[in-house]
């Protein structure tokens, strides 16, 4: 299969563009809801303990169902009756879910608060309903999402990711300066707006799949995506385990979680990359691994390459951003940008190595491979975060990316042969982290100025890029010339 080089960048631009706007524009209204007589540095870790909540909710009830309409869309898309049953079917069932998760933490509501030490966070009742309603639509909203992508219905999706970054944006503005400037009054505008923006996709979906609950074609997608929702499970403890550990102390959460809050908008471009990349591997494994190896490949080049790009072309800019535009304590957050930013490269190799994985339908080994993740990301939690604080939570997550990353391509190795450039997909990138950790010791140690490390950290990866790149770089040019 033929690699149309211009149409897969183009769509790269617009699911990139697109998955990111709605957490950037999360990010670009902070400066606004931040600094004297609004949000406080240790209401931002409030927020952060209330985003963990909604990840938690949106984990349970989409049940991988996202990567299930990716994979099975190819299974189906041949037969349009049998795939508005699959679609429906997706659909319904996730609503089931929220209604019985939002029925179970009505009745545990007053023992959830237990477990945190502010007082605001001991109130779940005042944030915890609408956060896990929050989570439910989101489940709805990147479902459809993942769904659009795949049918290369291109305007649905930019209407969808901009309508819900845009609505849910607006309401939280209203909440917060004409109601309840707190973090609970975030926290309801944000429910509200996503509320209208689930709603609206449920109806268009049901319009044009009908009603439909088809046990027979859920039992597949549900073997499929259950040991995913396991994985999702441990890989949401990944993530988010370290706000527990610093809940305690909410200046060092709020900080910490201001430049993780930066570093979850790259995450979200990576996704958009991983969307446009994912369906076109898929096309070319479902015609043949061994016939199409180089343009899988080709395609998992050019995916890192943009990871290493992006995260290069956003340190700099990131840190003047809040060091200019923030007022509270919160600017100190531009200090972990870095170390941040480059813990990425090692969620990219993850995608990239599990998409042989995946599309073999062997998703039961992620489960495995997460519970060891999961183990050492506690127990490094555990350790670190006492003696270092935010650089703790910082060292945990490295060491959690680099176990997925390394082991999922010693798995997939086993399962589907695929010759990968392990110069450019494994040996540069585990370069590039480990000299901006010895960077960032430096930086410390000396008290070297923060933009001369990352000025160096972004040198280093876009040299980098032009080795590893440069004869593909001349190839295009001779092409066009």
């Amino acid at each position: 299969m033929k690699i149309n080089l211009r149409e897969y960048l183009k769509l790269t631009f617009i699911y990139t563009a697109l998955a990111a706007f709605p957490p950037l524009l999360q990010i670009f209204i902070r400066p606004v809801i931040e600094g004297e007589g609004r949000l406080s540095a240790s209401e931002f870790s409030q927020l952060s303990i209330t985003e963990l909540i909604i990840s938690l909710a949106f984990t349970i009830i989409m049940y991988s169902m996202n990567n299930a309409i990716a994979r099975f869309h190819f299974d189906y898309h041949k037969d349009e009756e049998s795939h508005k049953r699959m679609v429906s079917s997706i659909f319904n069932l996730m609503i089931i879910r929220g209604l019985i998760l939002i029925g179970i933490v009505l009745v545990i509501t007053p023992f959830i608060g237990k477990f945190f030490t502010q007082p605001e966070l001991q109130n779940f009742r005042s944030y915890g309903i609408a956060a896990v309603i929050t989570g439910f639509n989101r489940a709805i909203v990147l479902t459809a999402a993942a769904l659009y992508r795949n049918e290369k219905k291109v305007g649905l999706f930019i209407l969808l990711m901009l309508g819900w970054g845009l609505i849910r944006t607006f309401l939280q503005l209203v909440f917060l300066f004409k109601f309840d400037m707190s973090f609970t009054g975030y926290v309801n505008g944000n429910c509200l707006g996503s509320i209208i923006v689930s709603a609206i996709i449920l109806v268009y979906i049901f319009k044009q799949t009908g009603f439909k609950y088809d046990r027979k074609i859920l039992k597949p997608i549900i073997q499929f995506s259950r040991p995913l929702f396991h994985y999702g499970i441990i890989y949401w403890g990944i993530t988010f385990i370290d706000r527990l550990f610093l809940e305690s102390n909410p200046l060092e959460l709020g900080i910490y979680d201001t430049a993780v809050g930066f570093a979850f908008g790259i995450q979200m471009i990576l996704q958009g990359m991983q969307g446009a990349t994912q369906p076109e591997i898929y096309e070319m494994m479902s015609e043949g691994i061994q016939k199409n190896l180089e343009g899988i490949k080709q395609l998992s080049n050019i995916m890192i390459a943009q990871s290493e790009l992006l995260i290069a072309f956003m340190i700099l800019p990131t840190m003047i951003y809040l060091n200019f535009f923030f007022e509270t304590e919160l600017t100190q957050a531009s200090q972990l940008v870095g170390i941040i930013y480059v813990k990425f490269l090692l969620r990219s190799q993850f995608i990239i190595f599990s998409f042989p994985v995946f599309y073999q339908k062997k998703t039961k080994a992620f489960l495995y491979i997460n519970i060891l993740v999961l183990a050492a990301s506690l127990l490094a939690n555990y350790i670190f975060i006492p003696m270092f604080n935010a650089y703790g939570a910082i060292i945990a997550g490295m060491i959690a990316f680099f176990l997925q990353a390394i082991i999922t391509y010693f798995y997939q190795k086993r399962i589907v042969s695929i010759p990968w450039n392990l110069n450019k997909l494994l040996y540069y990138p585990f370069m590039i982290v480990g000299l901006t950790i010895i960077l960032e010791i430096v930086k410390i140690q000396f008290n070297i100025n923060q933009f001369v490390i990352a000025s160096i950290v972004t040198l280093i990866i876009f040299a980098s890029v032009m080795i590893l790149y440069k004869n593909d770089i001349k190839k295009r040019i001779k092409i066009k010339t």
